[in-house]
């Protein structure tokens, strides 16, 4: 039955004319050349586009913190290019995306016969970008009653007529192959990385929050929540080149706000501090990381550049480009570099030294030299040194007291000259303290001890002899 079912998996890869695929090693460069199989005469133009065509795996197989930190521009910053139909507006480079995706499952598809099917129903048989997107989320978020057909038109309707959320998924693509090191291509974050499809459903759920369709938009957080153990409200504002790594337990309040090229990792919060109602979560800047385990609480700006560093609590805003850690969160450094979201190095700091940040207060432009005092500080110690402060009171014990303490010393140095050890009648006593003397504290008899049980009963007669069981 295996059998038969791989030599299926085989005839339905010839008959879609998937490629073949054949590797040439160089030098440092990898030149894969696509050609298409037999009978592949509706895919020939995409056969004939990518025969030939080669990438190199300096900017493609390795994350963006092995090569440069500079930032990429988003698709669809590019050139826009209009539908002949007027309905849709494309970008250069989300072409480019897209084929290499579809590249990419061509060649998982001939490694692993068993996923063709799956490859293909995924991203192969779609002709877009969005509509691929559409259909793993509605299978991803399907259930016996929302089913995936219904998901899947609602999907491509919104991915097809909102530019800047679909701009936003490619830019989510790319920042998750450039940031995780695990990711070891495109098509893996689109079928498989649940942050990914959390992040996209929720951008969903906002175009639909934003036409009035709340009811749908408050069904798809619930599938959302239950599914990928992610509960983003669809009224939260996320920007774009998002990694949410891992994705496990993130919450993410309604007024939320998460800038561009941002890095969060599990089991994060961005929420408030009570009931309040009205603007009440976190302002997240741009390039922000934050590490694993951290809270954010209440409606606080976390500036551009910034570091939260795994396990901390922030209650109180972070300035730019500073690194925050601990229960409260305190600033502990500078951030060495402008984008720490794209490096993902958690534990890249600068730290705060007296003479650049006095007082642990970044950025002073009054600071005085290491080891000296600023004038404000050194003006109280100052004017607490140049009064004198008066000699203690020296208490004189008794006179009769120093006598007899006097001539107790003679006495034991008298027998110590002599070789014998001074009795407790010659050793110095302590001078007895001044005041009148103290009647000791009367003792409180106590009471008699209370009989127990076992004292209360009456022992048993012995045994007579001749007696007994």
């Amino acid at each position: 039955m295996l059998a038969e079912r791989l030599q299926s998996s085989r005839l339905a890869c010839s008959s879609t004319a998937l490629p073949q695929l054949s590797i040439r090693h160089a030098a440092r460069r990898v030149v894969v050349r696509l050609s298409a199989g037999d009978g592949a005469a509706d895919n020939a133009k995409t056969a004939s586009t990518a025969s030939g065509t080669s990438f190199d795996w300096g900017s493609t197989a390795f994350p963006s913190y092995l090569q440069n930190t500079a930032a990429r521009p988003f698709p669809c910053s590019e050139e826009r290019r209009i539908a002949p139909d007027g309905t849709k507006t494309t970008w250069a480079r989300e072409e480019t995306l897209w084929e290499q995706i579809r590249r990419e499952a061509q060649v998982d598809a001939s490694e692993e016969p068993l996923l063709s099917s799956f490859l293909y129903a995924s991203v192969l048989g779609h002709d877009t970008f969005e509509k691929a997107l559409a259909f793993v989320l509605a299978n991803r978020l399907a259930n016996t009653t929302l089913l995936p057909t219904q998901l899947f038109e609602i999907f491509v309707d919104v991915l097809s007529t909102d530019d800047d959320m679909r701009c936003g998924a490619l830019a989510d693509v790319e920042a998750i192959r450039e940031r995780d090191p695990a990711c070891l291509s495109m098509v893996q974050a689109l079928l498989y990385y649940k942050g990914y499809h959390a992040i996209q459903a929720q951008r969903i759920a906002h175009s639909l929050w934003g036409r009035g369709q709340r009811v749908m938009a408050l069904a798809l957080q619930s599938r959302m929540s239950e599914v990928f153990a992610v509960d983003i409200h669809p009224a939260a504002r996320i920007g774009k080149g998002i990694l949410l790594d891992h994705g496990t337990g993130v919450v993410i309040g309604e007024t939320a706000v998460i800038g561009d090229n941002c890095s969060l990792l599990q089991n994060i919060t961005l929420g408030g501090t009570g009931k309040e109602t009205g603007d009440r979560h976190p302002k997240i800047g741009r390039n922000v990381l934050i590490g694993a385990n951290a809270t954010v609480l209440g409606n606080i700006q976390v500036g551009e550049g910034a570091q939260i560093a795994a396990g901390s609590l922030v209650l109180k805003p972070v300035r730019p480009h500073t690194m925050v850690a601990g229960s409260p969160a305190k600033e502990v450094g500078e951030v060495p570099v402008n984008n720490p979201a794209r490096t993902m190095d958690h534990s890249a700091i600068k730290a705060i030294d007296d003479r650049a940040h006095p007082n642990g207060r970044l950025g002073s432009e009054s600071s005085p030299p290491p080891g000296v005092r600023s004038a404000a500080a050194a003006a109280p110690a100052a004017k607490h040194a140049s009064t004198p402060s008066p000699p203690p009171k020296a208490v004189a014990p008794p006179a009769s007291s120093v006598a007899e303490v006097a001539a107790q010393r003679a006495a034991a140095a008298a027998a110590k000259s002599k070789g014998q050890t001074p009795g407790p009648e010659l050793m110095p006593k302590p001078a007895p303290a001044s005041g009148p003397a103290r009647s000791p504290a009367p003792r409180i008899p106590l009471p008699p001890p209370t009989p127990s049980l076992y004292d209360r009963l009456t022992p048993p007669e012995p045994l007579r002899p001749g007696e007994g069981i």
